[in-house]
């Protein structure tokens, strides 16, 4: 996935109106963790209708997922890192994982406004962006087996739709 999401963000770069960098990518993170959380919040029978858009349905959980590994590994390649090896096991609670997830966007989000200059480092352990996206990546999985996603499917489908997407926009592979 990591060798996709580099060549994805090289040929996205074309696209891009401002250099992107992790920050940026850690923002687009933010993005994704919202359309992700509407489709569980969906799955719970919450009312989103307030946060709906007729004209851009967002109802896929299994895309979603994929779109925040993206965004994860984003960060990582814009940081010229790679995630470390897999975290411990999360919880089988799909609350949990979903809160779960929330602090380790923020972590990551963290990690990588250190790493690009945007944030002080802070008195503490310094946020380790390999750490972050491992922590992270760990939880989508977890949660794509609460919700019976094949994240590994379902990321392939997208990179075969940004792939479509860039291929229309006359972006070279």
């Amino acid at each position: 996935m990591l060798a996709q999401v580099r060549r994805l963000r090289r040929r996205f770069a074309e696209t891009a109106p401002a250099r992107w960098d992790a920050t940026t990518a850690a923002a687009e993170l933010t993005v994704q963790l919202g359309h992700a959380s509407l489709c569980l919040l969906r799955r719970r029978n919450t009312d989103v209708g307030g946060f709906e858009d007729a004209a851009r349905p967002i109802d896929n959980v299994g895309d979603e997922l994929a779109d925040v590994v993206l965004a994860a590994l984003s960060v990582c390649v814009l940081a010229d890192a790679e995630p470390a090896t897999a975290a411990a096991a999360p919880p089988d609670d799909l609350d949990d994982l979903f809160f779960l997830l929330v602090v380790s966007a923020g972590r990551l989000a963290e990690a990588a406004m250190v790493s690009s200059g945007h944030r002080h480092l802070h008195t503490g352990r310094a946020p380790s962006v390999p750490d972050a996206a491992a922590q992270l990546l760990g939880i989508c999985g977890a949660i794509a087996i609460q919700v019976g996603v094949d994240l590994p499917r379902e990321f392939a489908v997208m990179v075969a739709d940004a792939d479509g997407f860039l291929d229309a926009q006359g972006v070279r592979p």
